[in-house]
C-alpha cells in the first residue's frame, strides 16, 4: 500500500471558505465529545476494581481477619492496581478520523468544508490523506459551487481523473498543476450546468408566500 501523506489545509486562490455557525458548532461539539470520551478511558476499570476489593474486604472480615488488616490489604491492592494502570494505560490522542461519525464523518460534510480549518482539525486532514494531490487541488477549486458532500466531490474528481491520460512517470509539481487545471476545466462546466438546471431552493421568511 502507498504511504499516505498528511497534508496542510489547502487554501483557495480567492481565500474563500464557507460560513455556517450551526454546522461549525456541531463539528466542535463532536470533537469535544471525542476528547471527553478519551479522557474517561479507564474509569470503568477503576470502578470494577473497587467493587472487587470491596467484596474482598467483606470476605476478609468474615474470615476473621482483623479489621485493620481487612482494610489495609484491599487499599494496598487498589493502590498497586491504580499505579499499574497509570503507568501502562496512558490515554492516547483522540482519533479524529472517527470524531465526526455522529454527523456522517468528514466525507459527509458539505463539499465547501474541504477548505475550512474547523473541518480539517476534526478529521478532514486524515480523510483526504490518500487522495492524489491533483485530485485534491481540483476538488478545492470546485468545492465552492459543488452541490454535494466532500465524499461526492472527491468521487467526482476521481472519475474525471480516470478519464485523463494515465501518468507515465512520477508527477512533478508542474504536472500536478496542469493535471489539476485539466480536471477543473472539465468539471466546472458540469457543476455549473447542474446548478442551473437544479438551483438550490432558498427558504423564505416564515416558509410561506405573502398573499396579495
Amino acid at each position: 500500500m502507498p504511504t499516505q501523506t498528511m497534508r496542510e489545509m489547502p487554501v483557495r486562490a480567492d481565500a474563500w471558505r464557507p460560513t455556517d455557525p450551526v454546522l461549525e458548532g456541531l463539528i466542535r461539539r463532536c470533537v469535544s465529545d471525542a476528547e471527553a470520551g478519551a479522557a474517561r478511558d479507564g474509569v470503568r476499570e477503576y470502578m470494577a476494581g473497587a467493587m472487587i476489593l470491596a467484596v474482598l474486604f467483606v470476605i476478609l472480615l468474615v474470615s476473621g481477619v482483623a479489621t485493620g488488616a481487612a482494610i489495609l490489604i484491599p487499599l494496598v491492592l487498589f493502590g498497586a492496581g491504580a499505579l499499574f494502570m497509570v503507568l501502562n494505560n496512558k490515554p492516547g490522542p483522540v482519533d479524529r478520523r472517527t470524531a465526526l461519525t455522529p454527523i456522517g464523518g468528514p466525507g459527509g460534510l458539505a463539499a465547501a468544508y474541504l477548505v475550512h480549518p474547523v473541518a480539517w482539525s476534526a478529521g478532514m486532514r486524515e480523510y483526504v490523506a490518500g487522495v492524489p494531490q491533483s485530485q485534491l487541488m481540483a476538488a478545492v477549486e470546485m468545492a465552492r459551487t459543488f452541490p454535494g458532500s466532500v465524499h461526492d466531490l472527491l468521487s467526482f474528481t476521481g472519475t474525471i481523473a480516470s478519464q485523463l491520460p494515465a501518468p507515465r512517470h512520477h508527477l512533478t509539481p508542474e504536472d500536478v498543476v496542469h493535471r489539476t487545471r485539466d480536471m477543473v476545466h472539465v468539471g466546472l462546466p458540469i457543476i455549473k450546468d447542474f446548478n442551473t438546471k437544479y438551483p438550490k431552493v432558498e427558504s423564505s421568511t416564515g416558509g410561506k408566500k405573502k398573499k396579495k
